[in-house]
């Protein structure tokens, strides 16, 4: 399976380095903008043909600029995905974050709720989330992304939990993830409410049986 990655080795006299190819932070308020616009672009074709048939050229002149400056900020498409990716990331546990607040601890009908509107929300908020979701693991964009969702959501809920054990939270943390990410494919497919509303109901139930009012999960 061919990888695209974000180190490339370079042979040098005296030995083997690796340069990190990494976007170039811009300095100025016009390089600001012009990054935006080149995330804009690149979101843009990543969303109507793919992260595989984009091409920087492409991605160029949707943000009407050089390839030179597309360069300049994002050596390689690969540092281009990975920069919306971590933009996806961030906006989604910043969501996840302010979604969760006000609910109180043990209500997790509630919880399951506006975890479930708010994931949805945020990926039709970011036209591309889904094909670089996909295109994650084949081409190594963000690696991290997995685990800081898994972070992120074991950390709400254990706010909610009450005394329950760690590792129980993990876990639950986990396996509510890929509910979620079930929850999204469904979506995407024009799933509808009714589909919504199961997976919400599917989410609760496996809260209230996991953690309850925050006694960790029952005994084997």
């Amino acid at each position: 399976m061919e990888a695209l990655v974000l180190a490339k080795a370079v042979e040098r006299a005296g030995g083997r380095d690796e340069e990190v190819a990494k976007p170039k932070a811009p300095q100025r308020s016009r390089g600001v903008k012009r990054v935006e616009a080149l995330l804009a672009a690149a979101e843009q074709v990543f969303a109507e043909v793919g992260y595989g048939a984009a091409s920087m050229n492409a991605i160029a002149q949707r943000a009407g600029a050089p390839i030179g400056s597309l360069y300049q900020f994002f050596p390689n498409k690969a540092v281009l995905g990975g920069a919306l990716v971590e933009r996806y990331a961030t906006d989604l546990i910043e969501t996840w974050q302010a979604a969760c607040a006000p609910v109180r601890p043990g209500d997790w009908a509630g919880f399951a709720d506006v975890l479930l509107d708010a994931t949805l929300d945020c990926i039709i908020r970011h036209a591309a989330f889904g094909t670089l979701d996909e295109a994650q693991v084949q081409f190594q964009l963000h690696p991290g992304s997995h685990q800081e969702f898994e972070v992120a959501l074991a950390a709400l809920l254990a706010a909610k939990a009450g005394d329950a054990p760690e590792a129980d939270v993990k876990v639950v943390a986990i396996v509510a993830l890929q509910i979620l990410k079930s929850a999204y494919a469904l979506e995407r497919g024009g799933g509808g409410s009714e589909i919504k509303r199961e997976m919400a109901l599917i989410m609760r139930s496996y809260f209230e049986a996991k953690l309850g009012s925050g006694g960790g999960m029952p005994p084997k």
